[in-house]
């Protein structure tokens, strides 16, 4: 069917063209966003919302314009501020930190969403001290001597248990993964 056709049926309010639309462009859309993101969640949030957008304005919509230009282009900005967002995320260095150690072929395989879920299935094995410290300076981002001066325990306690920590949890993820 032809794009314009289908445009100025969307704009008209009709839901089978926009099933359509949407069939049309899915896939496509879904590999351009997970090829960044690494999240099937996240993607299929962003891949949600740009439908949204485009049912929410249909009457502004341009038939001269490619509607699948418009769809790039709002998962695109919704892309870059979920990037911007998890730049942010301390969990976020830790994963590109181990997903950079894995072999190519386990790249391809470890998706964030998976790599949370198997952190946190690791960090449950944990003693609750080597945990507490490791929350603290990985998800809090607290440096080892503010983590010292918080339970009142010496620099290198803290290094020690987050050394251990930190090696118990990778021995899972690399098991897990």
């Amino acid at each position: 069917m032809d794009e314009k056709l289908l445009i100025s049926q969307i704009k008209s309010g009709c839901e089978k063209s926009f099933r359509h639309l949407y069939e049309l462009y899915v896939n496509d859309l879904y590999r351009f966003v997970f090829q960044y993101v690494k999240s099937e969640d996240t993607t299929d949030e962003i891949i949600q919302d740009a439908f949204i957008r485009l049912w929410m304005n249909r009457e502004r919509l341009d038939e001269s314009k490619s509607v699948k230009s418009y769809l790039f282009t709002i998962s695109y900005r919704q892309m870059l501020k979920e990037l911007r967002r998890q730049v942010k995320n301390p969990l976020m260095r830790d994963y590109v930190e181990f997903v950079d150690s894995l072999s190519v072929e386990s790249r391809q395989t470890c998706d964030y969403d998976l790599y949370v879920r198997t952190l946190k299935l690791a960090k449950e094995d944990l003693p609750p001290r080597q945990r507490e410290i490791w929350q603290l300076s990985r998800e809090d981002g607290l440096s080892s001597s503010e983590i010292a001066q918080m339970l009142s325990i010496s620099d290198q306690v803290v290094r020690n248990q987050l050394s251990a920590a930190t090696r118990k949890i990778r021995e899972k993820l690399l098991s897990l993964l």
